[in-house]
């Protein structure tokens, strides 16, 4: 079957994102090393987020109090509400679109570490977003990028280990693939009855770990901007990003 038409497009991108990380750990220093996997990816996300979003780092705090603690990269609003407290800024929820922790090599124990950090992203309290194709996501999304990481035999161990099943939306591994959360925009589909799948899946290219990355963020951000794009067509047939 043909290849989605921006298969060849990411796969490109993911080689250069992956080559630029394998490239600067000859600096050896890990906070070298924790800084550039940042830059790269953001750098990514600057630009292909629609203007009226913005990357960022920071705290997010609710309408109750309820605060994050630091988050590697946040995605808000170009107008959204922040305090100033000296350093890093803190971001009113209402204004928070998502949330990308960002690993350089995603292990068991950088499993746990991303779930801590968004199991305090989940007890927000923020409005409802905009529903997108029938989803209504009423809250950040959340995501996990890393460079390189664990067999996915390993990863799906350390989520259920650590009770994680509802926090993430999406886990993209540059070397390895994507694993998408079943009942959000993607779905399988059953080749003899034609109906729909509901299930978490796992696609085994670099192309569908920056594609699905993009796809979400770009759906679900037009939502969430209160407007609506359809790309569907685009990422179809869906089965062809994981050979």
């Amino acid at each position: 079957m043909t290849k989605p038409i921006l298969f060849s497009y990411f796969n490109k991108k993911a080689e250069e994102l992956l080559a630029k990380y394998n490239t600067s750990k000859e600096q050896h220093a890990s906070k070298n090393l924790g800084d550039n996997r940042e830059i790269f990816i953001n750098d990514f996300l600057k630009s292909c987020l629609p203007p009226k979003l913005k990357v960022c780092s920071g705290e997010v705090i609710d309408n109750k109090g309820v605060k994050t603690g630091q988050l590697d990269t946040v995605i808000i609003r170009d107008d959204a509400p922040s305090l100033d407290f000296g350093g890093k800024n803190t971001y009113l929820a209402e204004g928070v679109f998502g949330v990308v922790e960002v690993k350089s090599n995603l292990t068991s124990d950088k499993i746990k570490e991303a779930a801590r950090t968004l199991r305090n992203v989940r007890s927000l309290t923020v409005p409802s977003f905009s529903v997108v194709m029938g989803h209504n996501l009423g809250r950040p999304l959340r995501i996990v990028f890393a460079y390189e990481g664990a067999t996915w035999e390993t990863i799906e161990k350390a989520i259920k280990d650590n009770k994680a099943e509802d926090l993430f939306d999406l886990i993209c591994i540059l070397n390895r693939g994507v694993f998408i959360t079943k009942g959000r925009l993607l779905f399988a589909y059953d080749k003899i009855t034609g109906n729909k799948i509901e299930k978490d899946f796992i696609l085994n290219t670099g192309a569908s770990a920056l594609g699905f990355f993009y796809y979400y963020l770009i759906m679900y951000g037009v939502g969430f901007m209160s407007g609506s794009l359809q790309l569907g067509n685009y990422f179809q047939p869906l089965e062809q990003w994981g050979k």
